[in-house]
């Protein structure tokens, strides 16, 4: 059996992502016609040649290229995007400036929702792989590690990680200094005089809401106030689970005088829960969100958070990656853009 590590040949294929049948039949000594037929679980080959054909295809990389009969050029000119939540008006700014980039260079862009679903998201990956697509903009999923990245990884499948990273795929990153955008938004309400201060959201294993939070702790440490486990309150970036999550809070003996909110889209769920009980953000209680989508500064309340730069984000990863697909071996590229502190209404003038 040929080692990949030590067969210069092998190492090339899968360097360069031409792998063959021809490649696999030479490797295994069968004919190319036998390994036809066992990709495609022919019963006239027996199982136990099958199941050498399918475990030296994947030892050598090889991924089954449906449009190859058709491909003239090496590229396709179509890229894979794929984001965890695309009903995110956040991920909606992203991903329109990502496509207006790529439309503009003449890619098309296949679009994923992986509804932080890793099996899903391998799926588009392999997906991209048997389609030859050109390359990938990713926002991983939760949970995604480097071993859930092989198959990019091993095909050498031009990726930039955008808004989540990955820690130690050394892939190519575009996203937002997330730690100084909670940092910012907590920042303000300790300078407005509040020190009941607690944080709805953050609570998933991504860096991003490891990142805030970390950003939101620090704040209220360099100011010498405690952060006791009570007051981090974990949901989902939606707007109801926002909403829900405020009333319980607020029911409390002692409730925060200011709530630091992972998100816009919690935000807006906690400015409604607390209008239920005919509290007003600005006046009775203050609140902060994150990212400034749209919605932000059109409320009847409108929310004081922190500005990311999403079109730029999207802008800078669809050029980062066109730029990788021209030129593979450059150095690995990240960009991390700086937040900015908007204040309006729904965080007052400080505490009464």
């Amino acid at each position: 059996m040929i080692n990949k590590k030590t067969d210069p040949v092998s190492m090339a294929k899968v360097k360069d992502n031409s792998v063959t049948i021809n490649d696999i039949a030479s490797a295994l000594g069968v004919s190319k016609a036998t390994v036809s037929l066992a990709l495609n679980d022919d019963p006239r080959v027996a199982v136990k040649t099958r199941l050498k054909v399918l475990e030296k295809s994947k030892d050598l990389g090889y991924i089954y290229n449906r449009g190859a009969a058709g491909l003239t050029k090496k590229e396709t000119r179509t890229i894979g995007l794929a984001v965890h939540d695309i009903t995110n008006p956040y991920f909606s700014e992203v991903c329109a400036a990502i496509e207006a980039v790529l439309s503009q260079n003449g890619r098309m862009a296949f679009l994923c929702n992986s509804t932080e679903s890793i099996e899903h998201q391998t799926r588009f990956i392999e997906a991209l792989s048997e389609y030859r697509a050109d390359g990938l903009i990713l926002c991983p999923a939760e949970g995604t590690t480097i071993a859930s990245l092989q198959l990019l990884l091993k095909q050498r499948l031009p990726t930039v990680l955008t808004t989540r990273d990955v820690e130690g795929a050394e892939l190519d990153f575009v996203g937002n200094n997330e730690f100084q955008a909670l940092k910012l938004t907590t920042e303000h309400l300790i300078t407005l005089g509040h020190r009941q201060i607690i944080m709805i959201g953050g609570g998933r294993q991504t860096t991003t809401s490891q990142k805030r939070r970390a950003g939101y702790m620090s704040a209220m440490k360099s100011h010498g106030l405690y952060v006791a486990p009570e007051m981090l309150i974990d949901c989902e970036s939606k707007t109801g689970m926002g909403e829900d999550a405020v009333l319980q809070v607020m029911s409390r003996p002692n409730p925060p005088t200011a709530i630091v909110c992972f998100t816009d889209q919690i935000a807006l769920g906690v400015l409604s829960g607390l209008h239920r009980q005919g509290l007003k953000p600005g006046q009775d209680i203050a609140v902060t969100g994150c990212d400034d989508i749209e919605e932000a500064g059109r409320g009847y309340i409108r929310l004081t958070t922190a500005r990311i730069k999403k079109s730029l984000i999207g802008q800078e990863a669809a050029k980062i990656l066109l730029k990788r697909i021209a030129e593979p071996d450059i150095p690995q590229q990240r960009i991390v853009l700086e937040p900015e502190l908007i204040i309006r209404k729904s965080s007052g003038i400080g505490k009464k």
